[in-house]
């Protein structure tokens, strides 16, 4: 027998095929390529199948979390939750202006309402409600976050009970920001409804008195700066003072109310008096030089001119009466009347009288001249003098002028103290709060945690999940094949049927189910294989068909005789050789004797067609395996078992071989090449891959003619492209249609 090494599975031809002309295909002439390729991943009808799969699985863990939901739901004490609203302004309206304590602006007002909530949520806000409520007494551990870290043993035995009460009570305790508004929800979670509602008021209480104690402070502490600084600017203002006063009795430096020394204010006084001096001579000066320039025949000049009222009333009469004869004059054709005789007379009279007088005008004028120059040449001597002592004294009021401004500008820095003191005296006691309480809380009435239907809805959730999870990670570590598209994508070979698992059925009635119940679903499915058969050769079914499997047990014996009677009922002449030297079965099922059968043909005894016998099935002819061999190989090896293929072929249409598994024997090796095909059953959830694909192994490497592969055993869920309730159902006789 010559075989050739160098063509794949399964497209090899043997010299028993090429001498019938049979030729079995290659699987990729008969399914495409894209079938025969690997999935690259789990897609949604994968994901429906393992489910479907593992439905009771699911099922089981979500039920049981479930209920163990429920049942810690029931178990745990219930929780209510007191809550309290307050309104956190950015900054206080202040009454005073200029608060010199006002707090620094946070950079954004959401770090501001943070800091707030921590606040709210610090340590110092938490020790002072405990004390006030006297909780360090009480159980505050009565929450749900607390009892679940107590059951889980997560509380700290090495913290004191203080801590311990403080970390309970901050547990228990959340501040929640109203979105899009100043207010803030403090709630509290306790078992005690009475309880949350007091813990929550005090929480919001205290908040509110701490901000005040806070700004209170930070006035107190305004109060004692300045006070220290006042102090300590008067000492300096006092020490500034003496050494100012130490100095201008050293170097005799006086001052006026104003700053001004003795020097400088002489000389400045001196300087007006000399200025008004000389504005008095000159016009002293200028009267004289009037006076003595004046016209002799005109007196009253000199008379205007005169201090002395008299002697100025006599020249005013005088010019009234030169006025009132000059205008007689122009009025008289003749200008000679005794009137204006009479007044010329008393005019002579009076300008005798003024030039009379007029020496002791002009002596009286030059002497007021003369005083006013010598007062002016005085005055300017003192000047000089004055000027020579405050060059003389400048040099020493230099440095005190610089202690006097330091003195000056310590008097100015302890007045703007004493005023800064005065605003925070007044502006701390009419500051107002930013903090103020909007809704207390009230005693609650309906528990908040746990709610049963929310709990449950969860446990359903974490149950689907938890049971998912693990059917997948059944799925994942289960390497048994369960459908006919894994086991394509794993063999690369075509399934030639489906064959359905027949639930409480004795192998002997499973594997005579195509002859006693032909209407059956595995009667139908084997029929369905026997069509598959005569489709998977170009010459129709091959005449020689070799059954196995990769392990024992996974039923390719009732496989073998259901697909034989197949044959036999489409009045085919069948023969079945039972060749599993080493365990055979086909006698059992068929309820033959087993004393005379293939071992004794083949270890030589007897002829070839009188070995084989009828059985219960028409056209059908059984030839059982004889007595086990010590040597199955040696016998199947032998050239009588290829005589014994050769005759039965020129006696029948077709014959079926029941063989060995191919894990661990050499035998189906040996069937399998003398068959003209192979069929490899694969038991669905029971063969695991890494065993079929040790079979296949083993069968390329002896040449076997693999066809395809048979799926047996198959569930509806696993395979939802297989579903019985498809199958035609025939109609009873007694049914009228």
């Amino acid at each position: 027998m010559s075989v050739d090494n160098n063509q794949r599975l399964p497209s090899r031809v043997t010299n028993n095929q090429a001498a019938s002309g049979q030729v079995v295909p290659h699987p990729s002439t008969i399914y495409p390529e894209e079938l025969l390729e690997p999935s690259n991943g789990l897609n949604l009808k994968d994901f429906i199948v393992i489910i479907t799969r593992r439905k009771w699985l699911v099922t089981t863990i979500a039920l049981l979390t479930l209920l163990a939901v429920i049942l810690i739901t029931l178990m745990i004490k219930p929780v209510y939750r007191a809550t309290s609203t307050i309104q956190i302004e950015r900054n206080a309206k202040q009454i005073v202006s200029g608060n010199t304590f006002d707090a620094i602006e946070s950079r954004s007002d959401k770090d501001f309402h943070e800091t707030q909530r921590q606040l709210i949520q610090s340590k110092a806000l938490a020790g002072r409600v405990i004390n006030q409520l006297g909780l360090d007494t009480k159980d505050t551990s009565s929450g749900l976050v607390s009892s679940i870290k107590k059951a889980l043993g997560m509380s700290s035995a090495d913290q004191s009970n203080a801590e311990r009460t403080e970390a309970l009570f901050l547990d228990n305790l959340t501040v929640q920001p109203v979105s899009n508004s100043q207010l803030v929800s403090i709630n509290y979670d306790s078992t005690d409804p009475k309880l949350a509602a007091d813990i929550s008021n005090a929480i919001s209480r205290t908040f509110v008195r701490m901000n005040l104690e806070k700004r209170f402070d930070t006035a107190s502490y305004s109060k004692d700066f300045l006070s220290e600084n006042i102090q300590r600017v008067r000492q300096t203002l006092e020490k500034s003072e003496q050494a100012l006063n130490d100095y201008a009795k050293q170097y005799g430096i006086v001052q006026d109310i104003d700053g001004e020394s003795t020097d400088t204010h002489s000389l400045k006084k001196l300087s007006e008096e000399l200025v008004k001096v000389e504005r008095e001579r000159i016009e002293a000066e200028a009267l004289y030089n009037q006076a003595k320039n004046a016209d002799t025949d005109n007196p009253t000049i000199i008379a205007v001119l005169s201090k002395d009222p008299t002697l100025q009333e006599k020249g005013n009469e005088l010019a009234l009466m030169i006025a009132d004869r000059n205008a007689r004059i122009q009025r008289s054709s003749s200008g000679t009347s005794r009137t204006i005789r009479n007044l010329t007379a008393k005019i002579e009279r009076l300008r005798a009288e003024i030039n009379a007088q007029s020496s002791t005008v002009l002596s009286s004028l030059k002497s007021e001249a003369d005083t006013a120059k010598n007062r002016q040449e005085l005055i300017r001597e003192q000047l000089a003098e004055l000027k020579n002592n405050a060059i003389a004294t400048q040099g020493d009021s230099i440095k005190y002028n610089t202690l006097k401004r330091e003195v000056e500008s310590n008097q100015a820095l302890y007045t703007d103290l004493l005023q800064q003191l005065k605003t925070v005296n007044v502006a701390s006691t009419v500051g107002t709060n930013n903090i103020s309480i909007i809704d207390k809380a009230g005693v609650p009435y309906e528990k908040h945690k746990p709610k049963l239907r929310n709990n449950v809805a969860f446990g359903l959730l974490l149950g689907l999940m938890l049971g998912m999870g693990a059917a997948f990670l059944r799925e994942f570590m289960d390497d048994t094949l369960k459908g006919s598209d894994e086991l394509e994508r794993t063999t690369g070979l075509p399934v030639l049927g489906l064959l359905p698992n027949i639930k409480n059925q004795p192998d002997e009635h499973t594997a005579l189910l195509a002859h006693m119940e032909p209407r059956s679903p595995l009667a139908e499915a084997i029929r369905s294989l026997r069509t598959s058969l005569k489709f998977s050769t170009q010459y129709g079914a091959p005449r020689t068909t070799f059954i196995t499997s990769s392990n024992p047990a996974e039923g390719k014996s009732s496989i073998a005789l259901n697909l034989a009677t197949a044959y036999a009922q489409v009045g085919s002449r069948v023969l079945l050789i039972d060749a599993d030297l080493r365990n055979p079965s086909i006698h059992h099922l068929l309820k033959l004797d087993n004393l005379e059968g293939l071992t004794n043909y083949l270890a030589g005894a007897g002829e070839a067609s009188a070995i084989s016998r009828p059985c219960l099935i028409k056209q059908l002819r059984v030839i059982t395996s004889g007595p086990i061999p010590p040597d199955p190989v040696e016998l199947l090896s032998g050239n009588r078992m290829t005589e014994l293929l050769d005759l039965a072929k020129n006696e029948f249409d077709y014959i079926i071989i029941d063989g060995p598994p191919v894990i661990g024997l050499a035998d189906a090796l040996v069937l399998s090449n003398l068959s003209d095909a192979t069929i490899l059953t694969v038991q669905a959830g029971i063969t695991r891959k890494a065993s079929l694909m040790a079979a296949l192994k083993r069968l390329e490497r002896s040449s076997g003619n693999i066809i395809g592969t048979l799926l047996s055993r198959v569930d509806r869920a696993s395979n939802p492209e297989y579903n019985e309730d498809s199958y035609y159902t025939y109609t009873s006789p007694n049914r009228n249609v």
